[in-house]
């Protein structure tokens, strides 16, 4: 037996998309498998912004216990910003600034920011939001990823530190840094 096109449960009908979204809301389990597979900290938030998912990646960077809500795409009901104290305080204003942008607008965005590790360390993150839509315009979710980029934020400051020492006059460089 095959599908008719107009079945919305066929993959590429017009309807398929909001078939899907309107039936596995929230986070489905095959997105959530294929966010967790992603070598990224990945992520789903309501049509609000508040986190409802976060992949195991970024979930156990942060040290969530294995039943914790955000680990299972649960949503908690929390505010939009409750993902904010998470980062290294420097980081809070711009990265309210610009999650409540993409939220009052509905398009997509970019920050990069240091978040806390289970440790209590901070790593740097480039970190981007798309907003999920249906055929008719209305915001399903957002959904997003945090690459790493630590070793980036070093080397740039590295780079930056050489040059103003080369400026000054002689310096040294060893494993551990600059002398």
């Amino acid at each position: 037996m095959s599908l008719a096109k107009s079945d919305p449960l066929t993959i590429g009908s017009p309807d398929h998309f909001d078939s899907v979204a309107h039936k596995r809301l929230p986070l489905g389990a095959e997105l959530q498998l294929a966010l967790n597979l992603i070598p990224a900290h990945t992520w789903y938030a309501a049509p609000s912004g508040a986190l409802t998912f976060l992949n195991e990646r970024g979930s156990d960077y942060l040290g969530l216990p294995k039943d914790h809500p955000i680990r299972l795409g649960i949503d908690t009901g929390a505010a939009w910003d409750s993902q904010i104290p998470l980062l290294n305080p420097d980081d809070h204003e711009e990265t309210r600034r610009l999650w409540s942008t993409c939220l009052r607008t509905g398009c997509a965005g970019q920050v990069s920011f240091r978040v806390r590790h289970a440790e209590g360390g901070y790593r740097w993150f480039l970190s981007r939001a798309e907003p999920v839509r249906a055929s008719d315009g209305i915001l399903l979710y957002w959904i997003g990823i945090n690459l790493d980029i630590e070793d980036r934020k070093q080397a740039e400051f590295y780079h930056a530190e050489g040059q103003r020492l080369a400026h000054m006059g002689s310096w040294a460089f060893n494993a551990a840094g600059f002398d």
